[in-house]
């Protein structure tokens, strides 16, 4: 979503229609694969007058659940301030095919230069265990015209019952990308901290993603 941010403070319309595979899709710190890999396909809309919206379906395999698909949809508005800084907020809402159980809504808002950003989000209750907040820094370093690199710091906050799990959770993501022509491939390095006693897959892991777009 911070990519589509920065599209989304561009003075023109526009839409992009992108295809992919991940060797694992990681949110929040969780995995929502399995440690598989999984086909992704995503939408984005960004209008001329600052409003956008999007559409992300990807594969999902989650532990003792029957669900097969997570859709994310999302839409917001994004201004660019005089001084060249952005903001935006909005809402997204996301869906697991197959189990309700851990459909969720956010409402977030967030501030962003031309290469890095930061989102507060907060969910009244996030995959059915609460309310929690998550804030999120994102920044995007050019390595000449085809190569960048990316990084992720990510801190959820449980509020209020944590149900056995800790209140506090990271996630750090470290990539390098390179784009050719309508292709973009990626490789780096996930992290994340692990809940007391949890048996969630690998809280280090190497992934991988290539996409094509439209």
């Amino acid at each position: 979503m911070f990519a589509s941010l920065l599209g989304a403070c561009a003075a023109q319309a526009q839409t992009s229609v992108s295809a992919g595979i991940a060797s694992e899709y990681s949110l929040r710190g969780l995995s929502l694969s399995d440690g598989r890999a999984v086909p992704q396909l995503r939408i984005d809309h960004d209008s001329a007058s600052g409003w956008y919206g999007g559409l992300f379906v990807s594969r999902a395999v989650l532990r003792r659940s029957d669900a097969r698909a997570g859709v994310v949809g999302y839409g917001g508005y994004a201004h660019r301030l005089p001084s060249g800084l952005g903001w935006d907020a909005g809402i997204s809402r996301t869906v697991f095919a197959g189990d309700a159980r851990y459909n969720y809504t956010e409402f977030f808002a967030g501030i962003n230069a031309d290469r890095a950003g930061a989102r507060l989000s907060l969910a009244p209750d996030n995959y059915g265990m609460g309310r929690t907040a998550y804030l999120e820094l994102n920044a995007v370093h050019p390595l000449g015209t085809r190569l960048r690199l990316s990084g992720h710091a990510g801190l959820l906050h449980r509020i209020g019952e944590t149900y056995g799990a800790a209140r506090d959770r990271v996630d750090l993501r470290a990539a390098i990308g390179v784009d050719i022509k309508d292709a973009s491939i990626e490789f780096g390095l996930q992290t994340r901290q692990r809940d007391p006693g949890a048996r969630a897959p690998r809280a280090r892991a190497l992934f991988a993603s290539a996409s094509i777009g439209f």
